[in-house]
């Protein structure tokens, strides 16, 4: 893994408080059975990937408490469901199902609750045994920083970054444990 997380992005006060998640290296997954609202909601949309139990049920709430999205929610929850159905979750402040929310994008994946724990786990241990933790980090990284870029930028980053992952021991090792047909031992180098 890489030993220092990477510098926030020059607009640190998105990331403020709790809404730091983005700024990690590694992949965070939430892990949502039952009602997830308000600032619930908030916490689970910074996380970088939602898996759900088919019974949840979402809500910005907001508006119906005389609030205005709060949070960062209103940067966050365009770039995850776009902006006709972010509007339409913050103005209304509606109930969604959990179907819902997988067809708009809001989660990621959908199991019955009996088996949402064992899913993500198992969903978060095959990153751990089979992807290379610094090629997530970077990933994650770009795609946080992309909103605050040009293509030109992003694909000049994307060009840098690639000449260092092209020398490092996780690359030599993925094409390795490719070619020997075994699992990947990655050190995030």
């Amino acid at each position: 893994m890489c030993a220092t997380p990477w510098k926030l992005l020059p607009r640190t006060k998105m990331f403020a408080s709790s809404a730091y998640y983005p700024s990690i290296a590694k992949p965070v997954i939430a892990m949502l059975n039952g009602a997830t609202a308000g600032i619930g909601l908030v916490h689970a949309l910074y996380c970088d990937l939602r898996f759900a139990a088919d019974n949840t049920v979402f809500t910005t709430s907001f508006a119906r408490r005389g609030l205005i999205a709060e949070h960062g929610i209103s940067w966050m929850l365009p770039r995850i469901v776009g902006h006709a159905n972010a509007l339409d979750l913050l103005m209304s402040a509606r109930r969604v199902s959990s179907d819902e929310a997988l067809r708009i994008g809001l989660v990621n994946r959908l199991y019955p609750p009996d088996q949402l724990r064992e899913q993500t786990y198992a969903y978060a241990r095959d990153l751990a045994d089979n992807v290379s933790p610094s090629a997530i980090a970077v990933i994650k990284r770009q795609l946080y920083d992309v909103p605050f870029q040009t293509l030109a930028e992003a694909t000049i980053d994307a060009n840098r970054e690639m000449l260092v992952a092209l020398r490092g021991s996780d690359f030599r090792e993925g094409v390795a444990s490719f070619v020997e047909k075994r699992p990947p031992r990655f050190t995030g180098e």
